[in-house]
């Protein structure tokens, strides 16, 4: 299952969200790596997707139990974790702490 994360990146932010990504798989990779395998996430993908309106941050989670993986993000207290949170807070204004079943996109449509 999946696990998406969508937000807006505020204005003149988006150089600070992407040394954001960067720092977590270049200056935190261990920790990285403890937080999403104890959280349960097999996978994940970050795109900053910009457009002439705005930029928006798109990360993508591959797990077994997106409530779980969602709860975990919001409350965990791992300094990584605690990072993560406020860093993306910075850079978008989503307060996983202040979260909830709302974060999940609706889905519209699905072809197979």
């Amino acid at each position: 299952m999946q696990l998406i994360l969508v937000s807006p990146i505020l204005p003149g932010r988006t150089e600070i969200c992407r040394r954001f990504v960067q720092e977590m798989s270049d200056g935190r990779g261990d920790a990285y790596a403890v937080s999403r395998s104890q959280m349960g996430i097999d996978e994940e993908r970050i795109w900053i997707h910009e457009t002439i309106a705005a930029a928006t941050v798109i990360i993508l989670m591959e797990t077994a139990s997106p409530d779980h993986v969602l709860h975990a993000l919001a409350t965990s207290q791992r300094p990584f974790d605690c990072w993560f949170r406020q860093e993306l807070l910075t850079v978008s204004g989503l307060d996983l702490a202040e979260a909830s079943y709302k974060l999940m996109p609706e889905l519209v449509s699905s072809w197979r």
